[in-house]
């Protein structure tokens, strides 16, 4: 039978300061409680302000107590703060916290273990998003802050131009009137919170620039494409309506020296080309707003290359091309020639008839003879395009007259007509007729040329 111990057989429990546990030979007396055996407790999480702490209870023995916890600032116990976890708060900023872990079970002593102190430190301010200043730096626009800090965060504001606080710039958002043409913008934000370290941040400086112009219809281009005529600049229109506008015209992408007035008289220089006019539109605190017209083709117009009768190097004085006779008599005679000793096989091909007519002059050919055909021109890229055809004579087929079936309804048995694949004078005829003048004819859309003599008047049916 067990007795009980005696004081100088009692022997300290296994967590001094904190119990003592009654045995004898290591058995429980009887009617005693039992003692836990308990480590020190520790916390572990960043010793901030807004930062997680976690206390660790470690092992205690024997196994299934029944732990609970209590978070203390200093020497009081914070109300509610009663979980494995705790996040520090602005009133634990410069004091201490600890966390008691109590341990109970059934038979057993209930125990108390505390963690060290640990002082707790200002909190750390985060940015949840960048900090940047969107709208655009122009007059009359507003830019305002865009950004994202710890919650519950004060945050105020200070504008900056060209350096130089802004008086009463402590808003969110910046008006930029015309005082802040040409200046560097930017803004301080200055972010609080109690128990956190305040911060700073500074947007990058940005130059603010003038309005705009919106264009609403572009510049365009009107007159007469022949040679002497003036064209037109129609400088579009804007909004708001520009004060002044400025001109410079360009041919074929380059600028024209000197034309910079709205109008330009067409020269021999712009044959064939394509004319574009800028306009420059402005206002005051406006940017300058540059707009192109759409290119406007100039035709080839005729350009007289050969004076009246005579033989011409080719290369030298007439380069190789399609050129229109300008005369008016029926005595014309042409040759394209290989060389200049007068011999017959130096003719590569040749014409005689109306002077209404064409020659296209090969690359090959060395020279050209000409007489009773008066002046040469180049060949314009534009023509009547007419559906009768009256006088005799040479004809593009889609540029002076319209291909279709024509018909004649003259006099005589000497109408000759021929279509022509070329104008070189060498196997371009590809049909002809010689017959009477009442007669049809169909003109291919194909067919580059048509020569007609002797028929009257041929009209498209």
């Amino acid at each position: 039978m067990e007795t009980a111990a005696t004081p100088a057989a009692v022997r300290p429990g296994t967590v001094a300061g904190v119990s003592w546990i009654n045995a004898v030979a290591g058995k429980p007396v009887l009617g005693q409680a039992l003692e836990l055996s308990a480590p020190v407790p520790t916390v572990s999480g960043i010793a901030k302000v807004g930062q997680l702490q976690t206390a660790n209870a470690g092992t205690w023995a024997p196994t299934g107590a029944t732990l609970s916890y209590q978070w203390y600032r200093g020497t009081a116990a914070i109300v509610g703060a009663v979980g494995r976890t705790y996040t520090t708060t602005a009133l634990e900023h410069g004091r201490t916290l600890k966390v008691r872990v109590r341990a109970a079970k059934s038979g057993y002593t209930t125990l108390d273990g505390y963690s060290a102190a640990r002082t707790i430190a200002a909190g750390t301010i985060e940015a949840t998003s960048s900090l940047t200043v969107i709208g655009t730096h122009r007059l009359g626009q507003t830019v305002k802050v865009s950004q994202g800090w710890t919650a519950g965060s004060t945050i105020q504001y200070q504008w900056y131009r060209n350096g130089v606080a802004v008086s009463g710039g402590t808003g969110y958002a910046l008006y930029l009137n015309s005082g802040y043409i040409g200046a560097q913008v930017n803004v301080k934000v200055t972010v609080s919170k109690a128990g956190y370290t305040t911060r700073s941040a500074t947007t990058p400086a940005i130059t603010v620039g003038k309005a705009l112009i919106t264009l609403i219809s572009a510049p365009k281009i009107t007159g007469a494409l022949s040679l002497g005529s003036t064209l037109t600049a129609d400088a579009g229109t804007y909004a708001p309506a520009p004060s002044a506008y400025a001109y410079q015209w360009y041919r074929d992408g380059a600028a024209i020296s000197g034309a910079r007035n709205r109008t330009y008289g067409i020269t021999a220089a712009d044959n064939g080309r394509s004319i574009t006019v800028r306009v420059s539109a402005s206002l005051l605190y406006r940017d300058t707003r540059v707009t192109m017209s759409p290119a406007l083709k100039l035709p080839v117009w005729a350009v007289t290359v050969l004076r009246g009768d005579g033989t011409y190097p080719v290369g030298a004085q007439v380069k190789p091309g399609l050129y229109k006779a300008t005369g008016t008599g029926t005595g014309c005679y042409w040759e394209r020639l290989s060389g200049f000793t007068g011999q017959l096989s130096q003719i590569n091909a040749n014409y005689y008839g109306t002077a209404r007519t064409y020659v296209q002059i090969l690359p090959g050919d060395v020279g050209f003879s000409s007489r009773g055909c008066d002046s040469w021109t180049t060949a314009p890229s534009t023509g009547a395009k007419s559906t009768r055809i009256t006088t005799d004579g040479t004809y593009r087929v889609g540029i002076d007259i319209l291909p279709g079936t024509y018909y004649g309804y003259g006099a005589g048995d000497s109408c000759y007509w021929e279509t022509l694949s070329g104008f070189s004078g060498a196997d371009d005829i590809t049909e002809n007729y010689f017959g009477a003048a009442r007669t049809i004819v169909t003109i291919p859309a194909g067919t580059m040329g048509f020569q007609a003599r002797g028929c009257g008047t041929l009209t498209r049916g």
